[in-house]
């Protein structure tokens, strides 16, 4: 796709330091230097004192450092490890110079074999560099901590500040893993009996999908549908992509190559996955699915949530591909928000919508033209999903418009509902005040078939259980109950 590839950097002129890196390093033996360095501030400006760096992290950074973590299946302490690295060493941005030739996240030279300049300075690269080498180092002293892990890999001349950031380290995880999360909702009916099914990407080495069909009032039992697809480190979403009202599946698989792969249903499986786009939803951007020209076929969109803030949509041609990608909207949705995509005005089209969350929890909408743009965003509603709640979009009330759901998560896990009203949303009302506490994941879709979406929670915990209420259409989701009894467990993605 003729579309630059970014690489997050950080703004021109600054001066960045860095730590002495070998390849091939072990962990240091001397005591810190005294005085010791300030502990806010990174190795970079601690060696070079010409050196800026940011006091805040890059968020696009972190969202690289977890994804490349993911496709090398890194385990907890190795990608602990990354962030600790990050973190110590440059606030995770990516520094174009340092102390000597240190320069990036990490602070790698090339004078000491991590790659030239250009590979450096592209944050999958360095991200990767660590990451296999961390691998490596934990399988040969698997009692080291994360900390001690950062340090055999950096060989840093202060070696104990790794283990000191990990508090701040797993805050900036934690981070990554809600930016990796946006899953505003999509059609899950695999089978085209018009009742919504629910999907299980097991995201590792195996890498199987598997679904279970629901009869209306349960799910039956998980079966593989596809036995590699969407390894760790991709995001796989939904969509009905051929327009034969059976649900497909894509993946992204982000990093330079950002390849899109689809599997298409054929009511019992899905077929071989192929390229459907050569180059969409780059690196730490973040895709969705959706029709937005009413065409019957469901497209992709990417949002690259940066600075820029693009949106990108690649239209399907229906059966074995989406076309090149151009700009939909040129500001929606920057780095923190939640974007989504729904049929809010009913017209057909899906349209865009972001969750600001913060403390504002702003909702705004762009309506879709149905051709080669979604129109300026638009203020709709003024305090939903805060910071902390799940937002989801779905048609709770069969109207042909989709609404806005909010789950609160937390002790007093409540379920909030503002409805469309074609223009925009309506007060948030309580329609359920008991469901899918934190720790599990919610989701949308008409599980019984009625025409009124539902919500689902994954208790995504060992009893894998899954429960169900049911729209009424009118005030509540009623009816709670378990519906599965062992699917989705911790680590996999469920939608």
């Amino acid at each position: 796709m003729p579309r630059a590839r970014l690489l997050s950097s950080c703004a021109a002129g600054f001066a960045a330091a860095g730590l002495l890196i070998a390849a091939g390093a072990t962990p240091a033996q001397a005591a810190d230097p005294s005085p010791k360095p300030p502990k806010n501030l990174a190795n970079a400006e601690i060696l070079d004192d010409s050196c800026y760096v940011p006091p805040t992290h890059d968020p696009n950074i972190l969202v690289d450092v977890l994804r490349v973590a993911r496709t090398h299946n890194a385990n907890a302490k190795v990608t602990l490890a990354a962030f600790e690295a990050g973190w110590v060493e440059s606030h995770m941005n990516n520094l174009p110079c340092g102390d000597k030739d240190s320069i990036g996240v990490f602070q790698q030279r090339p004078s000491y074999g991590w790659g030239t300049v250009e590979q450096i300075m592209d944050p999958w690269y360095a991200a990767t560099q660590f990451v296999t080498r961390a691998i490596a180092k934990d399988r040969a002293n698997p009692g080291y901590t994360a900390g001690q892990l950062a340090q055999s890999v950096q060989g840093s001349a202060f070696p104990s500040r790794y283990d000191e950031a990990e508090s701040k380290a797993r805050a900036l995880l934690a981070e990554a893993q809600r930016s990796t999360a946006v899953f505003g909702g999509g059609p899950t009916d695999f089978t085209g009996d018009l009742k919504a099914d629910i999907i299980t990407f097991t995201q590792n080495t195996e890498a199987d999908t598997y679904v279970a069909s629901s009869t209306g009032g349960e799910f039956g039992g998980a079966k593989v549908w596809h036995d590699f697809f969407a390894p760790g480190g991709e995001t796989p979403l939904t969509g009905d992509f051929n327009g034969d009202d059976k649900a497909d599946v894509v993946t992204f698989a982000h990093g330079p190559e950002a390849d899109v792969y689809v599997s298409l249903s054929n009511g019992d499986g899905f077929g071989p996955a192929t390229i459907w786009h050569d180059f969409f939803a780059q690196r730490h951007e973040t895709p969705a699915v959706g029709d937005v020209n009413a065409d019957g076929y469901d497209d992709i969109v990417t949002f690259t949530r940066d600075a820029d803030a693009k949106v990108y949509v690649a239209l399907s041609n229906g059966s074995s591909g989406f076309r090149p990608a151009t700009v939909w909207h040129d500001f929606f949705a920057p780095a923190g928000e939640f974007p989504a995509l729904g049929d809010v005005d009913g017209d057909g089209d899906d349209d865009l919508i972001t969750f600001t969350q913060g403390s504002t929890a702003d909702v705004y909408v762009a309506l879709s033209n149905g051709e080669n743009g979604f129109g300026v965003g638009k203020l709709v509603h003024e305090h939903f999903a805060p910071a902390g709640e799940q937002p989801r979009v779905g048609d709770v009330n069969g109207d042909k418009k989709d609404d806005i759901v909010a789950f609160t998560q937390g002790a007093n896990p409540d379920v909030f509902v503002a409805l469309s009203d074609g223009s925009g949303f309506g007060g948030g009302q309580l329609w359920n005040e008991f469901f899918s506490p934190s720790g599990e994941f919610p989701y949308v879709g008409d599980y019984d078939g009625d025409g009124k979406d539902d919500i689902v929670t994954f208790t995504h915990n060992a009893e894998a259980d899954v429960y169900v209420a049911t729209s009424n259409g009118t005030d509540g989701f009623i009816n709670g109950r378990k519906w599965h009894d062992f699917f989705g467990t911790p680590g996999e993605t469920t939608l």
